[in-house]
């Protein structure tokens, strides 16, 4: 019953993950989430006789294994706005918001009040020198600005900033198409302006696995009650012994 009961618990949890997929399939730049476990002894890495001894009553359980983040590359979508940013190739923008670093994939960037390069959201997206980018001053418009693969912003011809552009690893999915994780370098990615990265999620393979975590759950779900039935029919003929 155990068994059955965690089983059902994590395939709970898998369909949040396939439907938060569904969600986002047209979101720009997320990144799909996968879920992965498996059945263990309750005590691996040890002995059976050592598990009789000093654990006799232990079970089989299955076991969380972990959220994965498939970071493959979206599809590229144009759009001609010069402020719009795709990364070709690995690599992932770096931004500010409320004091914290965040990485995105999700380059539709614009221009606030300030003249600084900002997200959807208005975290401004950061230099090499994890500064704010600063674009415009009085006069300048969207039209003088070019970005090249490497990163580098030329205003009316002349080099300005350099957009950071990394590798991480350990990511965490915060949100959207929002990221934790740890710099381990430049990226060798090339940035394309005047377009931006579609979600990677493919809607048919996440309905598939959304009806088969639901059809594991259900199975998980019939054991139980099984279960449960023999355990009131086993109390029920004992009592009329």
């Amino acid at each position: 019953m155990y068994i059955a009961m965690t089983g059902a618990v994590l395939r709970s949890q898998e369909l949040d993950s396939v439907a938060n997929n569904l969600a986002n399939v047209n979101t720009v730049g997320y990144k799909k989430t996968s879920f992965s476990s498996r059945l263990y002894p309750l005590l691996e890495g040890i002995s059976q006789k050592m598990q009789d001894v000093v654990y006799p009553d232990a079970r089989a359980m299955t076991y969380f294994g972990s959220y994965n983040i498939d970071t493959s590359e979206g599809s590229i979508k144009t759009t001609g706005n010069p402020l719009d940013l795709a990364v070709k190739g690995e690599g992932f923008f770096a931004i500010e918001g409320k004091g914290k670093t965040y990485y995105t994939r999700n380059g539709s960037f614009s221009m606030d009040k300030d003249g600084y390069l900002v997200t959807g959201n208005g975290q401004r997206v950061l230099d090499t020198a994890n500064k704010p980018i600063r674009i415009v001053g009085e006069n300048i418009n969207t039209a003088n600005i070019n970005i090249a693969p490497d990163g580098n912003i030329y205003v009316n011809g002349n080099i300005l900033s350099k957009i950071k552009l990394v590798n991480l690893n350990n990511i965490e999915h915060i949100g959207d198409s929002l990221f934790f994780g740890n710099e381990v370098g430049v990226s060798k990615g090339e940035i394309m302006q005047g377009s931006i990265e579609m979600s990677n999620v493919n809607p048919i393979q996440e309905m598939v696995g959304i009806i088969t975590a639901l059809r594991q759950y259900e199975t998980a779900q019939k054991v139980i009650k099984n279960f449960e039935d023999l355990s009131q029919r086993t109390v029920s003929e004992i009592a009329k012994v």
